[in-house]
């Protein structure tokens, strides 16, 4: 799998700064990918570094985490906001 330039700074720096060989933090960035692709590059690569490791050694997998995502994603959707939540409030007043 070809990884992208933020991909890859990732699995420098958890070879870097978690203790990961070269091989098996590109190994570990590839399993995550998708999670890695699901929440964006808007973070360090090292801040994803250590979400990274954090999930692994926790024994959260892949489809874990990305279930979690959607269920947040999805209370995000269902929230109507603080607005709705005073329309409503004044209205029973």
């Amino acid at each position: 799998m070809r990884l992208s330039s933020y991909e890859r700074g990732i699995a420098e720096a958890l070879a870097g700064g978690y203790g990961y060989t070269p091989k098996a933090a590109r190994e570990l960035v590839v399993e995550y990918i998708m999670v890695v692709r699901r929440l964006g590059g808007y973070e360090q690569c090292g801040h994803y570094a250590e979400l990274l490791d954090r999930a692994k050694r926790a024994g959260l997998t892949p489809s874990q985490w990305i279930q979690r995502i959607i269920e947040i994603e999805q209370g995000e959707a269902r929230d109507r906001g603080i607005g709705e939540e005073q329309r409503h409030y004044l209205q029973t007043k």
